[in-house]
């Protein structure tokens, strides 16, 4: 066990062995100096190191209150309790502000409550020192932390912050901690910023963002930011703790993926181009040529079994089928309309031939997209995504009826694809989709990404779906752009 120090400074010794005797009889292992001078004591206070200081008021040389002064002079935080014959008000308060722990008055039998008093105030200090040790600890996590973090109050100034913000934003802790938190931030964000705090403050869970960091230099960093709330800290009711991820690695990343998938995009599709080429000029031309020879092959026979025509024109017959499969299939890789009709009606020819061929009905419109033009890449990606989405309807939608909207509404391009199929879960479907290798929907999704746009999905089972498709428009209409600017 460990001993319990205390030091008594009283110059009624008689007052002392009352004290002593009382704190042997609940401390049995206290060891105990006594002093009848403030002086002496601060001149041993380093050897003896104390645990508790139990001092009187009125003592020759120093009083009780300048003894403190002098203790607190030597930066020294050692509880003090504060015995006086007086009960003068004015003294307590002095002693308490100068960091007495306690105030006691020497009434009779007072030494029988001192025990109490310095059980309470030891409890105090090992509550103040495992306190003490916590902070020191929380200080290390949080300056040392991966994250940006900071701390603001409700009227968003910076209260704290740690040394990852300071590295990331370039600005001196001194500098940071006269700012406010939306000063990080540019002022497009800033409402968003004020949206979420006051989410909080409604007891509502916010989820992370992404948006970017001004750093003292003027630099954009895109960063990702969360924001938590803390109660009863910083000396204030409540506390916001924004942490803030330098992402800027993680989006080169993306930027690279997306570069290599439009690349690699872009090679399938001259693949496809070129199967289709080679398809439609050479193979089907040289099947077509085969099916005029068969056609032809009795004109200069003047003798011919029927038999024998009969098996010719079923050759010839095979052969008109295998050249309009192959120029179906060449179409499909890639539709010479594309070139020719340009995007929308093409579309709208893919929409006939969906329903010539699964008799599912769609409707089909176009609004805003006069005089719209794309380049070639980004037009067969569009055309792809609304193939793919047929594609999806005829294979699992189970639907009588689509629906497929084009919207140039500045400075995006909209597609809605909907059916009245069976519908689905739309999270179980794209969780399922990946471990059974289907890749319709993550096709449009990546296709999507490559345009920079955003998709969402929307179904319910025996409810149909709905898939929409914002992009936007790169393209140099300047007319386009005035008139729905004007809007």
């Amino acid at each position: 066990m460990n001993t319990l120090k205390i030091v008594i400074i009283e110059d009624e010794e008689a007052h002392f062995q009352l004290m002593e005797r009382a704190i042997h009889k609940e401390f049995p292992y206290a060891s105990i100096d006594y002093f009848k001078e403030g002086a002496l004591c601060l001149q041993r206070l380093e050897e003896i190191s104390p645990d508790i200081i139990i001092t009187d008021y009125l003592m020759p040389g120093m009083n009780g209150i300048e003894f403190m002064e002098a203790l607190n002079r030597k930066d020294k935080d050692i509880p003090v309790i504060m015995i006086t014959g007086q009960g003068d008000e004015n003294i307590a308060i002095r002693a308490m502000k100068l960091g007495a722990r306690d105030y006691l008055v020497k009434i009779a039998n007072f030494f029988t409550l001192l025990p109490g008093v310095i059980y309470k105030v030891i409890s105090e200090q090992k509550l103040k020192e495992e306190l003490r040790r916590s902070e020191k600890r929380y200080r290390i996590l949080f300056d040392n932390f991966i994250d940006a973090i900071n701390i603001f109050s409700e009227d968003r100034r910076l209260l704290d912050v740690n040394k990852k913000l300071i590295q990331l934003s370039g600005y001196s802790k001194k500098e940071l901690l006269s700012m406010k938190v939306e000063d990080l931030y540019s002022v497009n964000v800033r409402p968003a910023i004020e949206e979420k705090i006051q989410n909080m403050l409604r007891g509502k869970e916010v989820p992370v963002f992404e948006n970017c960091l001004f750093t003292k230099g003027g630099d954009k960093i895109p960063v990702e930011t969360g924001f938590g709330t803390l109660k009863n800290c910083y000396g204030q009711e409540i506390v916001f703790q924004g942490s803030i991820i330098n992402i800027i690695e993680r989006k080169r990343a993306q930027e690279q993926v997306s570069i290599l998938s439009q690349q690699l995009m872009k090679a399938q599709e001259d693949e496809r181009q070129r199967l289709s080429r080679d398809l439609h000029d050479l193979v089907a031309q040289d099947l077509s040529a085969l099916k005029i020879g068969l056609d032809t092959f009795f004109d200069d026979q003047h003798v011919v079994y029927p038999d024998q025509r009969q098996k010719v024109v079923e050759l010839s017959e095979i052969v008109r089928w295998t050249i309009m499969n192959i120029r179906n299939m060449a179409y499909s890789l890639r539709p010479p309309n594309l070139d020719q009709l340009g995007f929308a009606k093409t579309v709208l020819n893919c929409c006939e031939e969906f329903y010539s061929s699964t008799k599912i009905k769609v409707d089909f419109s176009v609004a805003g997209m006069h005089g719209l033009e794309f380049d070639s890449d980004t037009e067969i990606i569009l055309y792809r995504l609304i193939q793919e989405g047929l594609n999806n309807v005829k294979k699992h939608a189970d639907a009588t009826h689509a629906t497929i909207r084009l919207l140039g509404s500045f400075p995006d391009l909209i597609i809605r694809i909907e059916d009245n199929g069976k519908g689905f879960d739309v999270e179980s479907r794209l969780a399922s989709a990946v471990n059974e290798k289907r890749l319709g929907l993550r096709s449009m999704e990546e296709r999507v990404t490559l345009l920079g746009g955003k998709m969402k999905i929307q179904s319910r089972p025996m409810r149909g779906t709905k898939i929409f498709i914002e992009v936007p428009y790169r393209g140099n209409n300047i007319g386009w752009q005035e008139k729905n600017l004007n809007c």
